[in-house]
């Protein structure tokens, strides 16, 4: 099971999200990949819902890794 959760933002995106230091860009629909603990408060408070991989498939590369600052 990977550690990676792929969500999907329900609102227009343009950069990426961040969580604490990190910030973690979004591919061109709105698909980023979060480590779980960071996305359970974007599923609750962030406008994420978990992204249906069997409707749109995402590949090793589609969602860029985590940017520290």
């Amino acid at each position: 099971m990977s550690d990676l959760v792929t969500l999907r933002a329900v609102f227009p995106v343009w950069d990426a999200i961040g969580h604490g230091t990190e910030r973690y860009p979004h591919d061109l629909n709105g698909v980023v990949r979060v480590p779980r603990d960071v996305a359970v408060p974007l599923l609750h408070n962030g406008g994420y819902v978990v992204h249906d991989t069997a409707l749109a498939p995402v590949q090793d590369g589609d969602a860029a890794p985590p940017v520290t600052r």
